[in-house]
C-alpha cells in the first residue's frame, strides 16, 4: 500500500497559514466577514427613525422609556466611535445602549447585518412656566468619521401635585393654568366644595381617586372640557382601561354637577354610595365616560341625572343602579361595544335591594353588542322603570317596551357613524332622527348643537346635516 505525503513546500505553507491565523496577522482569512471591521467612510448606520418623540411629560413624573433600533446594513462590522446625547449629563434625556447607560459610550462594535437597541428616557425638571414647553436634544453617532443624529423631542408640563391623601380646603378652586396630578387620593370634606374650572386637565396615578363627601362642581364648556384621565400619555396607554380608580360620591354628598366633562380609562367612572337617608346626588351634563375596566356609572342607592351624555366601552355595566335610588337619563347614548372585554352582563341594570328604585329614560339609546342589554329586576318593592322614545336592544322586555304608546324602537339599529370607534354621531338616514320629544331645559345636544324644538333626535347627538 502506498501513502501520499505533501511535498515539503506544501507543508511549509500550511504551517505558515496556521501560524498567521494564530497570531492574527492574516485576519481577513480567519475572521468571519460580519465580524471584520471596515474603515470605509461610506459605511453609514441605518437609523430606525430620525426623531424620538415624547408626548407631554409631567415634571417630577418622568416618562416611559422609548426604544430606538440602530442597524448596520453592511456585510462587514463597524466600530461606532461615539454614541452620546448632545447635552451629556445636563440633558433631560438619558440613553441606554444594549443595557449600558450613557450619556456617552465609545467604541461600540456592531456586527454586519446586526442591530443594537437604544432606550431613551425623558426626565424634565420643573420651571415657572405654566403652559407646555418643548425640550429637545439629539443622539449623536460617530462612525468612520461620519456624524449621524436622531432628534429627541418632548413636551414638558408643570403641574400641581397632590400627595398623601390630600384634603381640599374650603371653597378650593382648581384652574386650567396647570395640570393637576393626583398620586393617591383627594378628599372633598362634608360641607365643602371643590370647583374645577373649564379646560382643566386632571391626571391620576394607579389606584388614585377623588372622594367627595361635600360637593364637586365641574365647570367645563363645549370648547374647554374638563378631562379626568391617567398620568401616562404614551400611545399604548391612551385608551387602556383601569389606570385609575374613579370619582366616588359618598353618603350625604349633594349638589354635584359635572358639566362638559370627560372621564376615561378608570376602573369605575362614577361611583355613588348611599347610607339610609344619606343619599349622594350627581348630575352629569354633556359628559363622556369611556374605557372603564368595570362600570361607567355604578350607584348603590344614589340619585343620578344624566343629560346629553355618552357612556361607552365598559367591561361590565355602562349604567347600574343597585339597591334602590332615583335615576333620570335624558338624551343620552349608552352604547357598550366593549371592544377590549369579554362581557357577559347586560349594559344597563336597575335592581332593588333594601329600597325600591325609580328609573326614567327618555330620548335615549341603550345599545351594545349583545342581544340583551337591559335588566330590570326584581320589582317586588314597587320599583318603577319608565322608558319612552328610546332605542333599546332587548329580548326579555321587547313586548313590554314595544307598546305603541311608549314610542320606543326595540332592536332597531340607531345607525351610528362608527360606534366601535367611539363615533356616535347618527348618520343622516338614522331612525333616531326626530324620534324624541322635547324635554324642558334641554335645548342643545352633546356638541352644543341646537335641538329641534318639536322633534328632537334620540341620543346624545343630533343628526349632523
Amino acid at each position: 500500500m502506498s501513502h501520499f505525503f505533501p511535498p515539503a513546500s506544501w507543508r511549509f505553507w500550511l504551517k505558515s497559514l496556521l501560524l498567521l491565523c494564530a497570531t492574527g496577522w492574516w485576519m481577513s482569512a480567519c475572521t468571519p466577514r460580519e465580524e471584520e471591521i471596515t474603515p470605509d467612510a461610506s459605511a453609514l448606520l441605518r437609523l430606525e427613525a430620525d426623531t424620538v418623540w415624547f408626548d407631554t411629560v409631567f415634571t417630577e413624573v418622568g416618562s416611559v422609556t422609548k426604544r430606538l433600533k440602530v442597524y448596520n446594513p453592511h456585510k462587514n462590522a463597524v466600530r461606532i466611535s461615539e454614541i452620546k446625547v448632545g447635552g451629556l449629563g445636563a440633558s433631560p434625556f438619558q440613553v441606554f445602549v444594549n443595557g449600558v447607560p450613557g450619556p456617552m459610550l465609545e467604541n461600540v462594535e456592531l456586527r454586519g447585518k446586526d442591530s443594537l437597541l437604544i432606550l431613551v428616557k425623558a426626565s424634565i425638571h420643573p420651571n415657572a412656566q405654566e403652559q407646555p414647553f418643548l425640550v429637545n436634544d439629539s443622539i449623536l453617532f460617530l462612525t468612520n468619521g461620519n456624524r449621524q443624529k436622531v432628534k429627541l423631542l418632548a413636551y414638558g408640563q408643570n403641574a400641581t401635585y397632590y400627595r398623601h391623601n390630600y384634603t381640599t380646603a374650603p371653597a378650593e378652586v382648581w384652574t386650567a393654568a396647570k395640570a393637576h396630578v393626583i398620586y393617591d387620593s383627594v378628599t372633598v370634606p362634608a360641607g365643602q366644595t371643590l370647583t374645577i374650572q373649564k379646560g382643566s386637565q386632571i391626571h391620576l396615578h394607579r389606584n388614585a381617586k377623588i372622594k367627595v363627601l361635600g360637593t364637586l362642581k365641574v365647570e367645563g364648556e363645549h370648547e374647554k372640557r374638563v378631562v379626568f384621565q391617567q398620568v401616562r400619555r404614551e400611545e399604548q396607554y391612551r385608551n387602556a382601561p383601569g389606570q385609575w380608580q374613579g370619582l366616588e360620591f359618598l353618603p350625604g354628598s349633594q349638589n354635584n354637577e359635572l358639566n362638559y366633562t370627560e372621564l376615561k380609562n378608570a376602573v369605575t367612572g362614577i361611583y355613588l354610595r348611599a347610607e339610609g337617608t344619606n343619599v349622594p346626588q350627581v348630575t352629569l351634563r354633556n359628559a363622556f365616560l369611556k374605557n372603564m375596566l368595570q362600570n361607567g356609572v355604578l350607584s348603590h342607592g344614589g340619585n343620578v341625572r344624566l343629560e346629553n351624555s355618552i357612556i361607552a366601552n365598559c367591561g361590565q355595566y355602562s349604567f347600574a343602579g343597585i339597591g334602590g335610588g332615583v335615576y333620570a337619563i335624558y338624551f343620552s347614548t349608552l352604547a357598550n361595544y366593549s371592544n377590549d372585554f369579554v362581557r357577559n352582563s347586560p349594559s344597563i341594570l336597575f335592581e332593588e335591594g333594601a329600597q325600591a328604585y325609580q328609573a326614567k329614560i327618555i330620548n335615549s339609546i341603550l345599545w351594545g353588542r349583545q342581544e340583551e342589554e337591559l335588566q330590570l329586576e326584581p320589582l317586588a318593592l314597587g320599583s318603577t322603570a319608565e322608558i319612552r322614545n328610546s332605542f333599546v336592544r332587548t329580548k326579555k322586555y321587547a313586548a313590554q317596551l314595544g307598546e305603541a304608546a311608549l314610542q320606543n324602537k326595540i332592536n332597531v339599529d340607531p345607525l351610528f357613524r362608527d360606534g366601535p370607534m367611539f363615533d356616535f354621531q347618527l348618520i343622516k338616514l338614522s331612525p333616531a332622527n326626530a324620534a324624541g320629544v322635547p324635554v324642558p331645559g334641554i335645548t342643545v345636544d352633546y356638541e352644543n348643537k341646537p335641538r329641534d324644538a318639536q322633534k328632537p333626535d334620540a341620543g346624545a347627538l343630533e343628526v349632523d346635516y
